[in-house]
């Protein structure tokens, strides 16, 4: 494949991942997403200098635009989700200054230094549209990497697939905010892919260049940059999915090559450094501190870990869509279109899959229950129970993610099989996509119960609600199509697929001259 190919294709993903996006920017009111109030003052204020404000607890008191200073920090509509959006006023800019508090400010800044650009050419709700659009670029670029990336494995098709059952509307719905929960998750999607791909081309490629030329290697290390900087927690994540990957697809010879690689040796003390700084930061700035919670401080440890166990199981909705302030839950039956499509992604995978693949697909789903469950028993009494789905998010896209990558078995090589896979899967991505949606600009303009339409207390998006919910159905269908049309692996000979379902398939995508792979072409 060319590089000028390649850019293309991360073009057109950008461009869809970014409709994604700011699609949910522009249909969610602003500061209607968890703690956005407290995550744009600390935006503003990174932009301008401050990153090291004077705190007490978790409050951090820093000098921002004035119209800063009449923002509740939980707003009316927020934990109601019957009352539409309209109750809150309307986010105008004034002349001055003014102090303001944030509770957020021990926070790692590096996001918010780059989101709070927005701020500095703009005031009030521009301002605020303004910063989740960076947002939404910086997600964007990050999984436009990851579905490149996914173009080069083993089975293109079902990889992609994969990365549609990982990036969930919930990944979306933050991505359109200032947080940094969306560029967190992108850049541990783009990890996991990436990385998957480079070390599986490093054991059946002894060969295979690891230059800085090659995109695989950029990618995984620029993720991997991207995720010591990103929140608090982001550095356990980053060894999680380190590890995973090692275990998976590591063997000696690869990473041995690997450190050796100059582009490794170059970049390693970067990742160190951010990921120092970060661990500095934590330390200094007390960054894993929470609200406190004295309501369970007389719980005893066993109902305690019950109570634990029960709040992080009870968080798959959560990590598939759970809109406005916590108070929005997406139907059931949305919840069960995204577990019938992650079913249908895993039946086949497993069968007939190796033990080591079996055993540390169990390891990652048991690390995204135990892990967050221990985390909050070990601080349950001073901050109560208050770990939400989206949280483990960074782990928990690797189990669609590695369902989508592992290579075919015997038990998936049947082509009638691994078509009725795809259909299931981009099937359901779509009808995820778009039922989300509708369900939070309803819940938005009109409150959950009430029927469609802005009523005198309801709230409208910025741009007409039709031409919001179009886009994103345009996008999504796209996405379907250029999923079930890139059937073969990159490399693979002009005009065939590989043998990964059974058959040799055509496909439209172009490869490089002379049938080179990737690896072979960027060595050239």
């Amino acid at each position: 494949m060319s590089r000028s190919s390649e850019a293309r294709r991360w073009l057109v993903a950008f461009m869809l991942f970014s409709v994604f996006g700011q699609t949910w920017a522009l249909a969610t009111p602003v500061f209607g997403v968890p703690d956005e109030p407290a995550h744009s003052i600390y935006a503003a204020a990174a932009a301008r200098g401050q990153v090291w404000a004077p705190s007490e607890g978790v409050e951090t008191v820093v000098t921002v635009p004035a119209e800063f200073a009449d923002v509740p920090l939980v707003p009316c509509f927020a934990s109601h989700s019957t009352l539409p959006a309209g109750c809150a006023p309307a986010f105008e800019g004034r002349p001055g200054e003014a102090q303001v508090v944030t509770t957020v400010g021990h926070y790692p800044p590096a996001y918010y230094a780059y989101a709070g650009l927005g701020s500095l050419v703009a005031d009030g709700a521009v301002a605020v549209y303004l910063m989740r659009g960076l947002t939404v670029l910086l997600v964007a670029g990050l999984l436009a990497s990851a579905a490149c990336s996914a173009l080069r494995a083993d089975r293109p098709r079902v990889a992609l697939a994969g990365l549609g059952l990982a990036t969930t509307p919930m990944v979306f719905f933050f991505s359109g905010s200032v947080n940094p929960q969306a560029p967190e998750i992108a850049a541990a999607v783009c990890l996991w892919t990436s990385g998957f791909v480079l070390l599986s081309r490093l054991r059946e490629e002894p060969g295979a260049s690891l230059r800085w030329s090659e995109p695989l290697l950029r990618r995984s290390l620029l993720a991997a940059v991207v995720l010591t900087v990103a929140r608090p927690l982001s550095l356990l994540w980053l060894v999680a999915i380190l590890a995973a990957l090692l275990v998976l697809r590591g063997s000696r010879e690869a990473v041995r090559r690997l450190l050796r690689s100059p582009a490794v040796v170059a970049t390693v003390p970067v990742v160190c450094a951010t990921a120092g700084s970060t661990l500095a930061w934590i330390v200094l700035r007390d960054a894993l501190r929470l609200l406190p919670s004295e309501g369970f401080a007389d719980l005893p440890v066993l109902p305690a870990a019950v109570t634990s166990l029960q709040t992080v199981t009870t968080g798959l909705s959560q990590m598939v869509g759970f809109f406005g302030w916590l108070d929005t839950p997406q139907p059931d039956v949305v919840t069960a279109v995204f577990v019938w499509g992650l079913a249908t992604l895993a039946a086949p995978a497993l069968a007939g899959a190796p033990r080591r693949d079996l055993l540390v697909l169990g390891a990652l789903a048991a690390a995204a229950v135990l892990v967050p469950a221990t985390l909050q028993l070990l601080t349950y009494r001073e901050y109560g129970f208050s770990w939400q789905g989206r949280y483990t998010l960074p782990l928990a896209v690797g189990i669609p993610l590695l369902l989508g990558l592992l290579p075919a078995t015997a038990a998936t090589g049947r082509a009638g099989s691994h078509r009725r896979v795809l259909a299931v899967v981009v099937a359901a991505f779509v009808t995820l996509q778009t039922a989300s949606l509708l369900w939070a600009l309803n819940r938005n303009v009109h409150g959950i119960g009430g029927l469609w339409g802005r009523s005198a207390a309801g709230w409208g998006p910025p741009v007409p609600t039709e031409l919001l919910v179009a886009g994103l159905l345009g996008a999504s269908l796209v996405c379907a199509v250029l999923t079930l049309r890139s059937g073969r692996r990159a490399g693979a000979a002009p005009g065939t697929g590989v043998v990964a379902d059974g058959r040799v398939e055509t496909s439209p995508l172009p490869v490089a001259a002379g049938g080179r792979s990737p690896l072979q072409e960027a060595a050239v």
